[in-house]
């Protein structure tokens, strides 16, 4: 269940990392269109149509390079955490 009592930044900040990349690239999708499309349609002029194509496509684009930067970032932190879990070599382990 969710608990909206007492929510905070920091706990929706935990609650986003938990979840997977792709989740993630959903959720910041959504908040992107969202800003983008009164953006385009108010302060750039464009027609009500013009306007959906471009925030969808711009979205699109945004949440494949969030998508897959996240992934890689992802996977450098494990590889990361992994090499320095590993111990001292075998040379070192009695000096």
């Amino acid at each position: 269940m969710v608990s909206f009592e007492n929510l905070n930044y920091r706990d929706i900040l935990i609650r986003f990392r938990q979840l997977m990349p792709m989740q993630q690239a959903a959720i910041v999708g959504v908040i992107f269109l969202v800003v983008y499309l009164p953006y385009s349609y108010f302060l750039l002029h464009m027609t009500p149509a013009e306007s959906f194509r471009m925030s969808v496509f711009s979205t699109i684009i945004f949440v494949v390079v969030y998508y897959f930067t996240s992934v890689i970032f992802v996977k450098k932190g494990v590889q990361a955490s992994q090499a320095r879990s590993r111990g001292p070599r075998k040379g070192l382990r009695n000096k």
